[in-house]
């Protein structure tokens, strides 16, 4: 596949492309940015695991703790 000078302009400065590939639309996006953007995604899979853990929601016992929580976190 071969990019046109403006689409390669476009991914040296961060925007998404995008293309077809045999008749799928598609964007191409940088490494760096399809990085962030799955690790995005990906906190979907740990809504379960965070539910159960605020499921007791502030009245949890060490939830008081974020009351304090400026004078507890370290430099």
């Amino acid at each position: 596949m071969e990019l046109s000078a403006d689409q390669i302009r476009a991914m040296e400065n961060g925007e998404a492309v995008p293309v077809t590939v045999a008749h799928t639309p598609c964007v191409l996006l940088r490494a760096d940015l399809y990085e962030r953007v799955k690790a995005v995604l990906e906190i979907e899979e740990a809504y379960p695991l965070i539910d159960e853990t605020f499921r007791e929601g502030w009245e949890a016992p060490g939830m008081a703790d974020y009351e304090h929580y400026d004078e507890l976190k370290h430099p």
